[in-house]
C-alpha cells in the first residue's frame, strides 16, 4: 500500500563514514542492521534482519559487540536481553537524534487497543490493490519465520 512517495527517515540517515569510524573503533563489534537501510550502508552488515530478528541475532550470536543500524529505541531490549554484550548504535549523518523514529513514538498500547476496539480507522481499497499489498507482508513474515 503506497500512501506517498516516502521512505524511513531512521534507515536513511546513518553516515558511512561515521560507521567506519565505529568499526575501526570496536574491531570485533558485529555490524547489524535493518533491511531498509541504504545499499551503500547494508554492504558492512554482518547480518541483517528485521527489528525482531536483529534482536534474536545479538542474543545468540557469540559477538560480544554489536553496531546497530536501526532505530535506537531497540538498544534498551537488547541489553535488557544480552547485559553481558556491548551495543553501540550506529550515527547519523548529522548531529541530531533523528535515529529515533518520532513517528514510531506516536503509537501507544491505548490507540492500538482503540484501533482495534472500535475497528476506526478503516481503510477500504479495491480488491486487487489489496492482494497486491498482502504479496510483500506475506514475503516478510516468511523471512521473519526463518
Amino acid at each position: 500500500m503506497v500512501l506517498w512517495n516516502g521512505s524511513c527517515i531512521v534507515h536513511e540517515i546513518f553516515s558511512e563514514k561515521k560507521l567506519v569510524q565505529l568499526k575501526v573503533r570496536y574491531p570485533n563489534a558485529k555490524v547489524i542492521a535493518h533491511p531498509e537501510c541504504e545499499e551503500h550502508i547494508l554492504k558492512y552488515a554482518d547480518f541483517i534482519g528485521s527489528t525482531s530478528r536483529l534482536l534474536e541475532f545479538s542474543q545468540k550470536d557469540p559477538a560480544q559487540e554489536f553496531i546497530v543500524l536501526t532505530e535506537a529505541g531497540i538498544l534498551h531490549q537488547m541489553e535488557k536481553a544480552a547485559p553481558h554484550k556491548k551495543f553501540y548504535a550506529a550515527p547519523p549523518d548529522a548531529n541530531c537524534a533523528c535515529n529515533e523514529c518520532p513517528h514510531m513514538k506516536r503509537n501507544t498500547l491505548e490507540k492500538l487497543y482503540l484501533c482495534l476496539r472500535d475497528l476506526k480507522p478503516e481503510i477500504t481499497m479495491p480488491e486487487t490493490l489489496r492482494l497486491a499489498a498482502l504479496k510483500p507482508l506475506q514475503k516478510m513474515f516468511e523471512m521473519t519465520d526463518s
